[in-house]
């Protein structure tokens, strides 16, 4: 009975991105869910408690996916004998973008479930994975010579990581027909180039975890 239970919240879970994926956080509801799942609403809540539940599962899926995509695009890199930080950076951001594009739904379902997230006093699941993603980016840090502590280390990789999400949100903001896929390349490329001279230099970020 525990196995149909798993695969039964399987696939609840599979059925609840697809929904999202296609129309965002409003098209999540826990009758559509139980009718393509063959269940009733009730075994839904039982297996998740409410539609919140289904919705952090869900995003807990999307950013493990998120991860494994990151450490792919490394372990690739490193298959090949590819060390430089700048091209590790931007496979990163690669991986990212093709997620985005390949998420265009749940994604930003994921990004508006997390700003209505309430503030907790410790970190729990949900963000040891957030921090998963930022290690991979601080262990590229790592391998360049940019005499980092592992604090600042930890700092930058969340502010490239937040500098890359804005230029790929607001590349999509405007839902064109022509989407800038190519301006938002050169930007992180940009970015990627300036990040890292700035680092090289010993700019005023290096010294950031120093300052009061």
């Amino acid at each position: 009975m525990a196995l149909d239970k798993e695969e039964t919240g399987e696939r609840v879970l599979a059925i609840a991105e697809v929904l999202l994926n296609e129309g965002g956080m409003d098209n999540l509801k826990a009758r559509t869910i139980a009718e393509q799942a063959g269940i009733s609403v009730g075994s839904v809540y039982n297996l998740f408690s409410d539609l919140d539940g289904v919705h952090r599962a869900v995003n807990m899926r999307l950013l493990d996916r998120l991860g494994a995509a990151g450490a792919a695009a490394m372990a690739d890199l490193s298959q090949r004998g590819i060390t430089d930080v700048r091209q590790r950076l931007l496979a990163l951001a690669g991986a990212y973008v093709n997620f985005v594009e390949g998420h265009p739904g749940s994604w930003p379902a994921l990004l508006a479930f997390n700003r209505r997230r309430p503030t907790l006093a410790e970190p729990d699941a949900y963000e040891a994975r957030l921090d998963q993603l930022f290690e991979i980016i601080a262990g590229v840090l790592a391998g360049g010579d940019f005499d980092l502590d592992d604090d600042t280390r930890r700092i930058a990789a969340r502010t490239l990581w937040s500098s890359v999400h804005g230029i790929v949100t607001s590349g999509y903001a405007g839902r064109s027909v022509r989407r800038q896929a190519g301006e938002i390349d050169q930007q992180i490329e940009l970015l990627v180039a300036v990040f890292i001279r700035g680092l090289e230099r010993g700019g005023a970020f290096a010294h950031a975890g120093t300052t009061a």
